[in-house]
């Protein structure tokens, strides 16, 4: 079911409360590193659409009143005029300095912060996370990617046989095992290193989840927002619907499913 104005689609909803509770709207970001600087318009980006659409589509609802509360991913604190975060080149200054300027909506920066920067008197926005769990969640991110990329270049038919050697010996290092390891006795090895960081990623994602709902409980609302990025929508949902919110988990136009298909990539190397 699409909504305001076809810029996202309904695609999940918590099981009503036995009361009527506040309602949350999970909406699924896909967004650059925080350390890509986009201030200066010199580039478009492919995350420019979903961006757009997200900031589009919540502004229209704090202008008519319909929602008061945002909460953000990727910091800590409330998110206001001494904000000291920096997100792609912008800081809040920055940002207030384009918020009534054509083109607001297509500045690629946090949007949470890009609607305090125009609607601050008309709606609350709060950081929701944890910087320690961010960490240990990106620390976790790059080591699945290392150990993937090892069962790729070991289980190569055809590969460099002198190219799978070194990277049969780099393995075994890793893993602390003798160099002349065979690689068939490698694989079991580093699919259980996979599996071990995957749990840990998963965990960190339920940790910062759990964060989000904090941000939430004790605050006056009617109806709050939550941006983050799609691999949290269905434990944040769940953990939503136990804290007693109505929620429903929107899909922006332009949205990818970059991080859901990655995951699904490593489950498909602990199952081969």
């Amino acid at each position: 079911m699409a909504h305001a104005k076809g810029l996202m689609t309904k695609v999940g909803a918590c099981r009503p409360p036995e009361k009527e509770g506040p309602m949350v709207i999970v909406v699924k970001q896909w967004h650059l590193s925080p350390k890509t600087v986009t201030k200066g318009f010199k580039e478009r980006y492919d995350q420019e659409k979903n961006q757009s659409a997200i900031y589009l589509a919540l502004a229209d609802k704090i202008k008519n009143k319909k929602l008061e509360l945002v909460i953000a991913e990727g910091c800590e604190g409330e998110i206001n005029d001494q904000f000291a975060g920096v997100y792609n080149g912008w800081d809040m200054a920055s940002l207030k300095g384009q918020a009534q300027r054509k083109g607001f909506d297509r500045i690629l920066t946090m949007v949470p912060m890009k609607l305090e920067a125009r609607y601050g008197e008309k709606v609350q926005t709060v950081c929701g996370d944890s910087e320690k769990l961010i960490q240990e969640g990106n620390l976790r991110l790059s080591n699945m990617r290392g150990w993937v990329g090892f069962l790729e270049r070991l289980s190569e038919s055809g590969a460099d046989e002198e190219k799978r050697k070194n990277f049969a010996s780099a393995a075994a290092a890793l893993l602390k095992e003798n160099a002349e390891t065979p690689v068939e006795q490698l694989i079991p090895k580093i699919k259980e290193k996979l599996s071990v960081e995957l749990e840990a990623f998963t965990k960190s994602l339920s940790d910062r989840n759990d964060e989000m709902v904090k941000a939430l409980q004790g605050k006056s609302f009617k109806a709050a927002a939550i941006v983050i990025g799609g691999l949290h929508a269905e434990d944040l949902k769940s953990k939503l619907e136990a804290a007693g919110f109505n929620c429903e988990i929107d899909e922006p136009s332009g949205y990818r499913r970059e991080d859901e298909e990655l995951i699904k990539q490593f489950q498909k190397f602990l199952k081969n």
